[in-house]
């Protein structure tokens, strides 16, 4: 969309969720210019990347709780923090454990949406949900010098007024339907959602959990990517974790803020993290592309060891593994 990102889950992997193994995922963009040059391959062996990734740690058993909100234990507290509010491990989670199940506040089956679309359906809301919607969070009174002027002209009037509907939004002096919306909406199957619970997440680029939406069970589910320790901050990724630095903040403007992650830090000295970690993020948006060609030139043939397409595969999952991007991406590589 062009002036607001929602945090994508991917219906399209209820299954792996189901069984602990979903993962965020977004819409492509193409990767902005590195500012760190390309980088090279991995060194180690094809042998080597298969026996580290044998050696990594199972899943935690799936919980078989049932999906009644009243009968799943909560794994966490909400309280106030340097974001604002944010979502606490009350107890050690055991990576793989999922932690919220969470039904829609207010939802548009549509993914191009506008005012009226948001005001219908926040007038069929019970007094109740009305006053929790207004108790999230809004990216509203930013600054119009941080957004684009003008608007192409041969977009079309009605893309034209939801442009516009939005940019006024995220730019007004008070929170607004609209604002607390873009702000708050996840991607639910053809449209997007607001949920009371998971809106409270926090953003990172180097998330402990994920979440995606469970068309099986219609809840919008959050499960563990690491071991989380009690009182350890749990949060998720809101952008593709493979895009570059810059690339990451763009996305992330539509929310309102800049992340300070370890993976986002200043990256001037060549062995921080966060340098390295820019590395393993560019290979990796390199390895997708060559990728896209090995796929789209077998895609009648199935793929043997000794192809460049299983080269690529063992060396993205040494990679994610590397940068603890433990996502659907890399259950799926």
């Amino acid at each position: 969309m062009s002036l607001v990102t929602l945090k994508h889950s991917d219906s399209s992997r209820e299954d792996a969720v189901d069984r602990n193994e979903g993962s965020l995922a977004v819409t492509p963009h193409h990767a902005l210019q590195p500012t760190v040059g390309r980088t090279q391959p991995l060194t180690e062996t094809a042998d080597d990347i298969k026996k580290k990734i044998d050696n990594v740690p199972k899943l935690a058993d799936p919980q078989r709780e049932s999906n009644r909100k009243s009968t799943i234990k909560k794994l966490y507290e909400l309280r106030v923090c340097s974001k604002g509010m944010g979502a606490f491990a009350t107890q050690d989670i055991k990576r793989g454990m999922r932690i919220l199940a969470d039904i829609p506040l207010l939802t548009i089956p549509k993914a191009r949406y506008f005012n009226v679309d948001i005001k219908e359906a926040f007038a069929k809301l019970s007094p109740e949900d009305k006053k929790r919607y207004f108790e999230l969070h809004s990216a509203h009174g930013q600054s119009t010098s941080n957004w684009p002027q003008s608007i192409h002209p041969n977009i079309s009037l009605s893309e034209r007024v939801r442009i516009e509907e939005q940019h006024d939004a995220r730019t007004d002096k008070e929170a607004s339907l609209m604002s607390i919306f873009q702000t708050n909406c996840m991607e639910m199957e053809q449209g997007a959602a607001v949920f009371y619970e998971a809106a409270r997440f926090n953003h990172s680029c180097n998330a402990n959990a994920f979440f995606s939406w469970n068309a099986r069970i219609d809840r919008e589910t959050i499960h563990a990517t690491m071991d989380i320790k009690v009182g350890e901050e749990i949060t998720l990724c809101y952008c593709d974790p493979h895009h570059d630095t810059a690339l990451r903040r763009w996305e992330l403007k539509h929310y309102g803020f800049e992340c300070d992650c370890s993976a986002c830090e200043d990256s001037s000295d060549p062995d921080s993290f966060a340098a390295i970690s820019a590395q393993r993020r560019y290979r990796l948006r390199e390895l997708d592309d060559v990728m896209s060609g090995i796929r789209s030139r077998n895609l009648n043939s199935p793929a043997s060891p000794s192809e460049p397409l299983l080269t690529c595969l063992l060396e993205m999952a040494a990679l994610q593994l590397n940068e603890g991007l433990w996502t659907a991406e890399l259950a799926h590589t």
